[in-house]
């Protein structure tokens, strides 16, 4: 009795307090299953933001982007301000509102996703995962927003389109004909980057060789964007720059600006990029509250249970005593009789009527025959109940539950392969994500790997791109092409990257272990689901910028979609005309699909054109390559070919793409076809059954058999049922006996009369 023995204690619909007393004795054995296993994180987490300064300032504002606004006969050069200042607030203001409109419609998303626990977290594991779903909130949606914005900026420089303040290209006019011409800054060339740039100055006349004023931090470039994501808001921080700055953007009257506030607390510093400031979603603080006590009340634990160590009470000793006293008096009734049988036997022949102790011996003759007669058919009866009990408890099935407490993985599997159909294991996390049991790796396309998309071979190119204005000219749209294709590369692989940490904190529901078998189906579906929605996503975005690009007739600074001349106004003014381009029987303006195989002339004589295999070039850039191949690179004798009209430059050291490695590709696949595979030749995916077992943890394992009754349990049952038979009996066949006995004695008498 002074065993120690385990004791299951149930404490019904618990507070937070109690849970908290409670965690804090018996945090080992503590469970609290609830009531709500998914939880919305609305319910329990707050997330806040406050954006840069600059976001609410005068500077993006209309007020001050109107008064800054000039008219174009008072620029000098391309590199003045006052050509882009007022454009490079409005991108600095559309990036403001993009930015807030990104955060709230990821906060919608988030909001509405849930918590899931079978049981009440402790606190210390809340916060850490709570903490977690924010880190990754904020790291997916800054992913989303830069992942959109460079794909834009990429299918931009791809297209080379023309900026509508002639940032990148110039137009100029020769024998009544318009052709264009790229823009350097600083020795970079449009043709060849989006992101050259001089510093913003004003001049004192066209020459640009009397600086008036140098804008500290501010730049000029390409286009528009791209020069604001290399400034800085440096001047705008000091009072005194912006007064100057105002004496040279307009001949109106300068505007009382407050300059922004240096010594508010910031994670930037004046000299930071606005690039700098994007990757961070211009954010200067995240405000983040978790509520736990928000989340225990929606849990809504229906009862807490913890296990203790204790001694038997006396309830139980007593309930013990009288249950272990039923059974021997269950025993004694059988074997005591049986030894005074022996005994009386020896000393009287009436020893027989010794199996009921309860019947005193009779002295009268007819009691003492209807008591032999009671005897017989009692241990008759006796014998046969026992029998026919005996052969039922012994033969008949019965289920049997069978409990392992914290299986092995290899226990269990031992277990599923003998008792699959009952098996259940609980698990103890029932949600887990799925970077803890899943990896995906990718290859790419060689081409995303090959010189073909280096700056050596782009440079190449370029170099070799003299003045030719024909459309579908190699030297015109070779190096863009390429560009586009990197660009493709680069935007594909961080897509799958971006892609691949939102997966990863993806979860994986189960309330028991799965079996090898629909786990491996499960993460394979899941796998595929993965691969699906990536490509799916890239390609929707794609194609919403191709069909916006042609939906706005965006002109391309190659002149390949429209081309522009100088006509005759009905008042005999000169006028800017644009006409569009066709290409075959296809025109630019009823689609941006229109193409001509890509050509290039040498200079030498007698060569004549060189039509390059499978490549194209059309009335945009992007357009054109979707629907190139690749064939050309794949054959080296073509590359040198190309290489020989391209005699403007010493030849480069190319080789060709290697025809021999395993592709899911051919070398007559298009770029479009590349791209709706997202370039991947082969994804590689691993699914760790063992890792995910060890995350589920299992705290049992349970199964049913079915089985015959063993020796002990017949032998105890038979005891129990013995006594009580023996009990009925003595009380039934006696009766019976004197009943029937008294009726035969009746019908004698009148058989005798008749």
């Amino acid at each position: 009795m002074n065993t120690n023995v385990t004791k299951t204690i149930n404490v019904p619909t618990p507070t937070l307090t109690k849970y908290e007393q409670l965690y804090s004795k018996y945090s080992q054995t503590l469970t609290c299953p609830c009531k709500h296993i998914s939880i919305n994180y609305e319910r329990f987490l707050s997330i806040e933001y406050t954006l840069h300064q600059v976001c609410s300032s005068i500077f993006i504002k209309d007020k001050w982007i109107s008064h800054n606004d000039v008219i174009l006969h008072d620029l000098y050069t391309n590199n003045d301000p006052r050509i882009v200042v007022s454009y490079a607030f409005q991108a600095l203001g559309a990036f403001c509102e993009l930015i807030e409109n990104t955060i709230n419609n990821s906060l919608i998303q988030f909001n509405s996703q849930q918590y899931i626990t079978a049981s009440v977290a402790p606190s210390e594991l809340f916060q850490s995962q709570a903490q977690s779903f924010i880190d990754q909130f904020k790291l997916s949606t800054t992913n989303n927003f830069l992942l959109s914005l460079n794909m834009i900026r990429k299918t931009t420089q791809g297209n080379a389109f023309l900026s509508g303040q002639l940032t990148n290209y110039y137009l100029t006019l020769i024998n009544g004909s318009v052709s264009s011409t790229s823009i350097s800054y600083s020795n970079c060339n449009c043709h060849l980057s989006n992101t050259c740039v001089n510093q913003l100055s004003f001049y004192k006349n066209n020459s640009g060789n009397v600086t008036l004023l140098n804008v500290p931090g501010f730049y000029i470039g390409c286009y528009v964007i791209e020069a604001l994501l290399q400034s800085t808001l440096q001047c705008f921080y000091d009072k005194t720059c912006i007064d100057h700055l105002q004496v040279y953007l307009t001949t109106a009257s300068p505007m009382n600006v407050t300059a922004l506030d240096s010594s508010l607390p910031s994670q930037y510093s004046e000299d930071s990029t606005i690039k700098n400031l994007l990757n961070s979603l211009m954010i200067e603080e995240w405000n983040l509250t978790q509520f736990y006590d928000q989340y225990y009340d929606e849990c809504q634990p229906i009862e807490c249970t913890y296990n203790v160590k204790t001694r038997n009470n006396v309830i139980y000793i007593v309930t013990t005593m009288f249950g272990i006293i039923g059974g021997l008096i269950t025993v004694l009734k059988l074997v005591v009789p049986r030894v005074v049988k022996f005994i009386r036997k020896k000393r009287s022949q009436l020893s027989l009527s010794n199996v009921v102790p309860t019947v005193p011996p009779p002295t009268d003759e007819h009691k003492l025959k209807n008591q032999k007669i009671s005897i017989r058919l009692n241990v008759l009866l006796l014998i046969l109940s026992i029998t026919i009990l005996l052969l039922y408890t012994f033969l008949t099935n019965v289920t049997m539950t069978i409990n392992v407490p914290t299986p092995t993985l290899a226990k269990y599997e031992q277990l599923y392969s003998k008792y699959s159909q009952t098996l259940t294991c609980p698990c103890k996390h029932i949600s887990i994500n799925y970077e803890k049991f899943l990896h995906i790796e990718y290859t790419f396309h060689q081409v995303c790997t090959s010189v073909f998309i280096t700056d050596e071979w782009i440079s190449y190119l370029v170099i070799s791109n003299k003045t030719t204005s024909a459309n579908i000219n190699f030297r015109r749209t070779g190096s863009n092409a390429f560009q586009a294709l990197r660009a493709f590369c680069e935007l594909v692989e961080s897509t799958i990257n971006n892609s691949l940490i939102q997966y990863n904190s993806q979860q994986y529901i189960t309330a028991s272990v799965a079996s090898p078998k629909l786990f491996q189906s499960q993460a394979q579906s899941f796998i595929n689901q993965f691969i699906s929605s990536t490509t799916n996503t890239f390609v929707l975005s794609l194609n919403t910028i191709r069909n916006s690009t042609h939906g706005d007739s965006l002109v391309s600074g190659l002149l390949t979609n429209y081309l522009i001349t100088i006509g005759t106004s009905v008042s005999n003014e000169a006028i800017v005309l644009t006409s569009p381009v066709g290409y075959s029987t296809c025109n630019c303006v009823l689609s941006s699909r229109c193409i001509a195989q890509s050509s290039i002339l040498s200079s030498l004589v007698n060569m004549g054109y060189f039509y390059i295999p499978g490549f194209y070039t059309g009335c945009y850039v992007i357009e054109a390559l979707l629907q190139s191949t690749l064939e050309c690179f794949y054959d080296q004798n073509c590359i040198d070919q190309l290489q020989l009209y391209l005699t403007s430059a010493s030849s480069m050291n190319v080789t060709a793409l290697n025809l021999s490695l395993p592709s899911q590709y051919s070398e007559d696949s298009t770029i479009e076809n590349l791209l709706n595979n997202l370039m991947v030749e082969e994804w590689s995916s691993t699914q760790l059954y063992d890792r995910y077992y060890d995350e589920c943890q299992p705290v049992e394992c349970t199964y049913t058999i079915q089985t015959r009754n063993n020796v002990i349990y017949i032998t105890t049952t038979m005891f129990g049922i013995i006594g009580g038979l023996i009990t009925i009996l003595s009380c039934i066949v006696p009766q019976v006996v004197k009943f029937v006995r008294k009726k035969k004695e009746l019908t004698q008498p009148l058989i005798g009369k008749s």
